[in-house]
Formats: C-alpha cells, structure tokens, sequence
C-alpha cells in the first residue's frame, strides 16, 4: 500500500553549511589566542619574575632586620652616643689612673645627712676645711664614717689611684649659692667635679632663676676641671605645697643644660624608692644613698 502524504506537510528544505563553518573558525580562534596566552615555548620567561620575586622575599627579611638595627643604632647614637663616649672615657680614665683628684660639690644628700655613721662635721671644729668665705663662713667635710654615696665613691676612687678626694656637700646649700661665691666652694677645682644641687632650691626658686644660676655656676665649675658631671635631685616625699617647682621639674633644666655644653648628666630622680628614705621624706638613708651610687654607676659605666 502506496502512504500518501498529506498536504499539510511542506515542501523539502536543504540543510545550510555555514554554521558549521563559523563553529569550526571560532574553534580555530580559540586555539590560536590559548596559544598566544600560555605560550609554552616561552615558559622560562613567565618563571623568571617568579623566581626573582621569591629570591626577593627569601632575602627580605634579613636586610628589613639589619635595616632596622642599623636605624635604631643611628637613632640611639645622637646625643646618646657622644654621651657614651665621654661615659665610656671616664671609666677608662679611671681605670687606666688618670684621675688624680676628684671634688663632690652638693647638698646634705651629698654629704650624708640621714645615713648611718652620719656625724655633722660643723658640730665641732676639724676636718677637712669645704667651704671658706674668708668672712667667717667655714664648713668641714663629712667624716668617712658615713654610709653615703660620697664614701662610696671615696672607695672607688682610692682603688683607682685617686690621691685627692672632697666631699664638699654642705647641709642646706643651693644651687644659687654656688652661683654667688663658686671660688670659696670649688676652689682650684679638680680633674672630676660632681654637682649635685637643687634639693633645696625646689622649695624657693622656679625653673628660670635655678637655671640662670646653674649656668652660672656651671660655667666656673667647667673652667677648673676636666670633667664635669651633673647629678640631678632626687624624687623626694615632700608634699607638693612645702614646694616651688618640683626636683623632677629642676632635673629636666639640669639635663636640658647638660646637653647643650657637653656636661655628663646622672638622672637619680627615680633612683630611691618611697621606703629608703628617712622619716622626714627627704633624705634618704643608708640604703637610699648607696642606691644613688648604684645609679652614678651603671650611668658612666663606673
């Protein structure tokens, strides 16, 4: 039996080529713009900035660390570093014996008031002769018996060949005394010449009057020694309303002095603590002088 087909069906269509032309060229374009991206035959050029950049890495962090040590020595190594220098010169002269003299200029901190063994000298006549105005102004150095700073360095220096030692610390003095009348107090001087003032003066003068008078007295002390060496008062337990300007206020002008000529600076604010000190809460005791002289030390490397 012969199917006939009906008449809805249409006539026959012949099938076009062109999209499989147009496929195959974008398959061919693909290949050719893979090709040029990943470029096989070139591979050692891609790895090259690889390589580079981890030999980089690998090798950063050691230069970052020395870069960093040598900024910090450059930044330690401003004032700091010509401090230590002169630090470091002063324990090698002593411990080499080019210190022939030595004179501690300072206040009854210096002198030892408060620490045991403490005799006051100008209680009765003798002793070496401290201060002379040749008006009738006489103070006498603190006996050998006291449990001070002072004796303790005495000691130190004696072991270093040092032949002429004075510890010119007077009770009560100033800064400005030393100001008014530094020849009666310093006399010719000496190789090494420590000051030590501004205790007293916390509870009378501000910042402006301490410093023009430690200039002052600075500038005398400087021209009849080799060294000069500036110890600042220390944080003492005084209430703020027996005070003008605090001791750590006038250690900052001491140290702001300091710098600018050259001076070596012993910051013994913080050296004593609340309990080495005497009950009056200024002076401190045996323990609290020799922690002064443990400061003195680590700061010039004594």
């Amino acid at each position: 039996m012969t199917r006939t087909t009906g008449s809805h069906m249409g006539p026959t269509r012949r099938r076009s080529r062109w999209p499989l032309a147009i496929a195959g060229a974008l398959v061919v374009a693909g290949v050719i713009v893979g090709l040029l991206v990943w470029r096989p035959w070139d591979r050692g050029a891609t790895q090259a900035p690889a390589t580079q950049a981890q030999t980089t890495s690998a090798s950063a962090p050691a230069e970052q660390t020395e870069q960093t040590e040598q900024a910090e020595q450059e930044k330690q190594g401003e004032t700091p570093m010509e401090q230590e220098s002169a630090k470091t010169s002063l324990a090698a002269d002593f411990a080499a014996g080019k210190v022939r003299s030595v004179r501690l200029v300072g206040d009854s901190i210096t002198a030892g008031y408060g620490t045991d063994g403490y005799e006051d000298p100008n209680f009765g006549v003798g002793g070496n002769v401290i201060y002379d105005n040749g008006w009738g102004t006489v103070f006498y150095e603190t006996p050998e018996s006291a449990d001070c700073w002072a004796n303790a360095f005495r000691a130190y220096a004696a072991e270093h060949g040092v032949s002429d030692f004075v510890n010119a610390g007077i009770n009560g003095a100033f800064m400005t005394e030393l100001a008014q009348d530094p020849q009666a107090w310093v006399g010719e001087g000496a190789d090494v010449v420590f000051v030590a003032l501004g205790t007293n003066d916390a509870g009378y003068y501000g910042p402006g009057e301490y410093a023009d008078a430690a200039r002052t007295a600075l500038d005398y002390v400087e021209q009849h020694a080799s060294t000069v060496v500036v110890v600042s008062p220390v944080s003492d337990l005084r209430p703020e309303y027996q005070l003008v300007e605090p001791a750590a206020s006038l250690g900052d002008v001491l140290r702001e002095i300091c710098d600018e000529r050259g001076y070596l600076f012993v910051d013994a604010r913080d050296a004593v603590s609340p309990d080495q000190f005497c009950d009056d809460g200024l002076h401190p005791n045996s323990q609290g002088s020799l922690a002064i002289w443990d400061c003195i030390c680590q700061t010039l490397g004594l």
